[in-house]
């Protein structure tokens, strides 16, 4: 029986690129290692135009951000957008909604803010880029300086590269460690994540 994680990466106008870029590569490759159970991604916005990231790339999300609580796993990048991310109150819901209903909600780099806003982080240990994660305590969080931080059903990981291992410790913590070493090696990335 196949069983397919279905993961919503929220995008925005000036979202740092490898914030989910990275995440993305690492729960794609699970589709060549375990055909049986792997992670199906989707990038969400509340616009269909196209979306310039914070450093040129140009994309056009998927779907529009109208219910993340469908999705297995909901991925927050971060990147100079973030200031005007925070003040979408729709995506501040959405994020709210699907940590409510149990489903895994992580954030990459500056992308905790965003968490923060939505009030999941409150009394809650999380990490961001390394010059911001001490202001995560103004939301009421515990500002931790690690490559990745899980707590309960969120996962926070630190500055711009750790989008590699947030995505790691996503397909660990549904898949297994196995598994994690699988995508680890299948994209020849070499970490103490996993």
């Amino acid at each position: 029986m196949t069983r397919t994680f279905n993961t919503g990466v929220v995008v925005f106008l000036s979202v740092e690129e490898l914030d989910f870029v990275g995440v993305w590569e690492v729960l794609a490759s699970t589709q060549h290692f375990s055909p049986q159970k792997f992670f199906q991604c989707k990038t969400v916005s509340w616009t269909l135009d196209p979306i310039k990231c914070a450093h040129g790339l140009t994309i056009k999300a998927d779907e529009l951000c109208k219910n993340l609580s469908q999705y297995d796993v909901v991925v927050v990048p971060g990147g100079p957008g973030i200031n005007q991310a925070m003040k979408n109150q729709q995506l501040l819901r959405e994020v709210r909604q699907a940590y409510e209903s149990g489903k895994l909600v992580c954030s990459v780099c500056t992308g905790a803010f965003i968490l923060a806003e939505a009030g999941i982080l409150r009394g809650k240990r999380a990490t961001s880029y390394h010059t911001e994660v001490e202001k995560l305590s103004k939301f009421g969080a515990i500002p931790i300086k690690e490559r990745v931080v899980v707590e309960d059903n969120v996962i926070t990981g630190a500055g711009v590269a750790a989008s590699l291992d947030v995505g790691l410790k996503i397909v660990e913590t549904i898949l297994g460690k196995e598994s994690a070493h699988k995508a680890a090696e299948r994209i020849e990335y070499h970490t103490e994540t996993v």
